[in-house]
């Protein structure tokens, strides 16, 4: 006949092994944020900022995701990691649709343009919102689909790498 165990002692066991996979886990560096690797031409941006990389976002006011990560762009327009600039086409009908959801002008770091008529949209292939693009030294260099968190260390350190991969492969 087998021995039975505590519940307590089961319990604190496995709670034990909860904080320890959770203490684990906060302690590694998480994996960076998925995207596609591209390399090709970059559709030309008009008046582009003179910055190495551009990472070129599709954007709404009235799209959900979008509004989500406009915090964290924002952040990474207004402290972008070295030579780096960031532009954003909107979508929305009409500019007081943005400025109301901004409470005023959108924030000067975007860049922001309107993109109602979606020739941008079409030019870089985009289908969904929100779209980012990331070009390096004139190519297209990867693909975000999706809100991302772009203030996010891993997502800057996967910026940084990408933008010194395109300048090695320059060389």
């Amino acid at each position: 006949m087998g021995r039975r165990r505590d519940p307590l002692l089961r319990h604190v066991a496995g709670g034990l092994v909860i904080a320890a996979v959770a203490f684990l886990t906060a302690c590694a560096d998480r994996p960076a944020p998925a995207y596609l690797r591209l390399d090709a031409e970059a559709p030309r941006v008009a008046d582009a900022p003179a910055a190495r990389a551009l990472l070129v976002v599709f954007w709404a006011s009235w799209c959900p995701p979008c509004r989500t990560e406009a915090p964290s762009l924002r952040k990474l327009a207004e402290n972008p990691p070295g030579n780096f600039a960031v532009v954003v086409f909107g979508h929305d009908e009409s500019p007081a649709d943005v400025r109301r959801f901004f409470g005023g002008e959108p924030p000067a770091a975007w860049r922001f343009r309107a993109d109602a008529d979606r020739a941008a949209a079409r030019a870089f292939g985009v289908d969904a919102l929100p779209s980012s693009t990331l070009i390096v030294d004139g190519r297209a260099k990867a693909r975000f689909a999706g809100p991302r968190d772009w203030d996010a260390r891993e997502m800057r350190r996967l910026l940084e790498r990408l933008i010194a991969e395109g300048a090695a492969a320059r060389r």
